[in-house]
């Protein structure tokens, strides 16, 4: 485990040295674009819908989550798709339908083939609880999706549920969108996480420039009023503010193309952790993550709470925000890791040491944040109200 440390403050001085005289500050300014104490919806939903899907995006929004977080990846025709896994073999039937390819990585398929796939059934099988037979069927998503669900939309369908598309002669695809009846008028923000740039080059540009195709890029087109707030009344409108979007990831060659491409005028976090080991959040190591997330110009620190080591123990939490930075954890699922990184007090005498929340249960973190006060609305109905409203059928 020592050399393992050792390594990695290697890698990470190595890292500091490429970033070396692009020093900027790391507070105020966009860091201010997110809320205090936001409730960040992990895949949508993992707990509750399958993740990354319509269906797990359309239940955040309507609960209330303040971000909907998506991972990125990109398929062999160049389309942006929403997938966590490097292969489809977790969470969709894809040895069914293209048998022999399962352990084939996202990449290598395009996106009409991707339409084949069932991401919903599997769901079905591990959660019987939480099964519902309208999951069955549920699609991959591409980027687009998420943002269109964000403002309130849903995919428009063909009478046998499949979604409507066409494709241009110039190969790109063309995707419809319907108003959802069954919108109830929260407008969250959306959390993008990129993977490994090596896997995917030039990755964070076609995204920026997806963002501005689709009208969600902060630094374009119609650019947010400064004073837009992040609520309105009782309902989430953080999609229409200037922190309408906020970028990560884990690797340290990613961070930089962040900043290259969003050029520091959007939040962005440096994700860091294991769940099993949390080596980049030992204390040895925790000043050189701090020092890389300034040098590179991130607002935020994401770290995991962990099995073995703490991800964001007090120490690195005082650390963390000594340096002007913010912490957001991932991934919460009950009550108790809530109020482990919430900790005591409430209201203006709260002293969270987390900043922000990702989470799987988005219903439980409302109202954990409302019984803090620190949130003014808790949820409305229960999880299994709203998707019964959105038309979820068991």
């Amino acid at each position: 485990m020592k050399r393992d440390i050792l390594f990695l403050t290697a890698l990470t001085a190595a890292m500091l040295a490429g970033c070396a005289g692009n020093k900027a500050p790391a507070t105020g300014g966009v860091q201010d674009y997110m809320p205090e104490n936001a409730v960040i919806a992990h895949r949508g939903t993992i707990y509750w819908a399958p993740e990354l899907t319509e269906a797990a995006f359309r239940w955040a929004r309507n609960t209330g989550a303040d971000y909907v977080e998506l991972d990125v990846q990109r398929t062999s025709d160049s389309v942006l798709v929403i997938m966590h896994d490097k292969t489809f073999k977790r969470t969709t039937n894809v040895a069914e339908v293209f048998p022999g390819r399962e352990a084939d990585p996202v990449s290598s398929f395009t996106y009409e083939e991707i339409m084949q796939l069932d991401n919903g059934s599997a769901f079905n099988k591990k959660n019987p609880d939480q099964a519902r037979l309208s999951f069955a069927g549920q699609n991959v998503l591409v980027f687009e999706d998420v943002f269109r669900i964000a403002e309130g939309k849903r995919i428009k369908r063909n009478p046998d549920g499949s979604r409507v598309w066409t494709r241009d002669e110039a190969g790109i695809y063309h995707f419809e969108y319907e108003a959802d009846p069954a919108d109830n008028g929260h407008r969250p923000g959306v959390y993008i996480e990129f993977k490994i740039p090596d896997e995917y080059p030039l990755i964070e540009e076609q995204a920026y420039d997806d963002l501005r195709r689709i009208g969600w890029n902060p630094l374009e087109g119609e650019i947010p009023a400064a004073d837009e707030p992040f609520y309105k009344g009782d309902r989430v409108n953080i999609g229409n503010t200037r922190g309408k979007i906020l970028v990560q990831t884990f690797s340290q060659k990613g961070m930089m193309n962040l900043r290259r491409v969003f050029r520091e005028q959007v939040p962005y976090s440096y994700l860091i952790g294991n769940p099993k080991t949390n080596l980049f959040a030992q204390e040895s190591v925790t000043d050189s993550i701090v020092a890389f997330a300034r040098e590179c110009g991130a607002q935020f620190i994401g770290t995991n709470l962990g099995e073995e080591n703490d991800g964001l123990a007090p120490a690195f939490a005082e650390k963390i925000h000594a340096a002007g930075l913010k912490a957001n954890i991932y991934s919460i699922n009950t009550v108790q890791q809530m109020e482990k990184y919430f900790g005591p007090g409430e209201g203006k005498k709260a002293s969270p040491l987390a900043d922000g929340m990702i989470t799987n249960r988005t219903d439980l973190t409302i109202d954990f944040y409302c019984t803090r006060k620190v949130r003014a609305n808790g949820t409305e109905k229960s999880p299994e109200e709203i998707l019964t409203d959105l038309g979820y059928n068991k």
